[in-house]
């Protein structure tokens, strides 16, 4: 590497100028998963900072470290959310940067929003589950939570099955009218807004919960009576324990992270499940070492609480088309 420190300055939007497409980024996570099942990467734990314990400010943070082998990159995204920014502030609620290092010099090349590569990794992490773990034929689609992610993993889940109709459902009216007005834009297929979680979910041959919610939205009163995948996506403990009663096994992204964020969390600190209980980590499924789906029956939850070694792998992208193409400005850092 060149003995200077020259650092690339990626803005929201030149990240998403850089045109990233969902099948591309359903690319670079499936690789980066399988090398992840492969001992190819580094990507331990989120290390969470929860501000609200010992201050008045109402937000908490990850931060999310990794090293690829096979692209020789190094990075970390640090992402925080006060769901209060956007009425208080006109912020986004959630505000993520990714820093690449040179993993020899730990030189800095690049520091870059990460909302939208967020977002699309995020999206993208969900397709490949759905693809592995869907049943044949699954043509209805039941989203809870209609915020900044939503549309991604709509994006995503379009790639690998040929929907018939989606039902939408959020608790903040303006949210999933944002969402609609966006959809109808974006995707062919039929979606139905929804006045509450069980109309969502009746007859839904899949569910995506994809929420900010800390008490449970789906599996406190009922349980689905057609679905078989449930995907819960991200930190929060969305699910309720009528849950545990339902599935008949358990994939996740990562097993150590499982224990600690996410919809298992509080499943296994009460002790309703232990490590016995999840039958495989997504890449393992990629690589062929489980079985992903092995009856038309089965009932599988798939939690997927996200891994810095998918967003240094897409970052790692970004940084490459962006330094092609010119954008994003350029500073000095020593």
């Amino acid at each position: 590497m060149p003995n200077k420190s020259e650092v690339l300055l990626l803005s929201e939007e030149d990240v998403i100028s850089t045109g990233l497409t969902m099948s591309q980024c359903m690319e670079l996570v499936e690789e980066v998963l399988r090398a992840r099942a492969n001992g190819q990467t580094l990507s331990p734990p989120k290390v969470f900072l929860d501000m609200r314990l010992n201050s008045e400010h109402q937000c908490d943070a990850d931060a999310m470290p990794a090293y690829v082998k096979y692209i020789d990159m190094c990075g970390l995204k640090w992402i925080g959310a006060n769901w209060e920014n956007r009425y208080k502030r006109g912020l986004p609620n959630v505000i993520g940067i990714v820093i690449l290092n040179d993993p020899e010099s730990f030189v800095p090349l690049a520091i870059m929003s990460a909302n939208w590569l967020t977002a699309m990794r995020t999206g993208a992490a969900t397709g490949l589950a759905v693809r592995e773990l869907a049943g044949k034929g699954s043509k209805i689609l039941s989203i809870i939570g209609t915020g900044y992610e939503a549309k991604f993993q709509l994006m995503a889940i379009n790639e690998v099955v040929k929907l018939d109709e989606v039902r939408v459902f959020d608790i903040d009216r303006d949210a999933m009218e944002s969402f609609l007005r966006d959809a109808d834009q974006t995707f062919s297929v039929n979606i139905i807004p929804c006045k509450g979680v069980k109309e969502a979910v009746d007859g839904a041959d899949l569910v995506v919960t994809v929420t900010s919610s800390r008490i449970p939205v789906l599996g406190e009163d009922f349980v689905p009576d057609t679905a078989k995948l449930i995907c819960s996506i991200g930190t929060y403990n969305e699910l309720g324990d009528k849950i545990v009663g339902w599935f008949d096994k358990i994939v996740v992204d990562t097993r150590e992270q499982a224990k600690s964020e996410g919809a298992l969390a509080d499943w296994f600190a009460r002790g309703l499940i232990s490590n016995g209980d999840i039958y495989a980590e997504l890449g393992e499924i990629l690589v062929g070492r489980k079985k992903g789906r092995v009856s038309e029956d089965e009932k599988i939850l798939c939690v997927l609480t996200g891994l810095g070694c998918e967003d240094v792998v897409v970052a790692n992208r970004v940084y490459r088309i962006a330094k092609e193409r010119g954008l994003g400005k350029t500073f000095r850092f020593f």
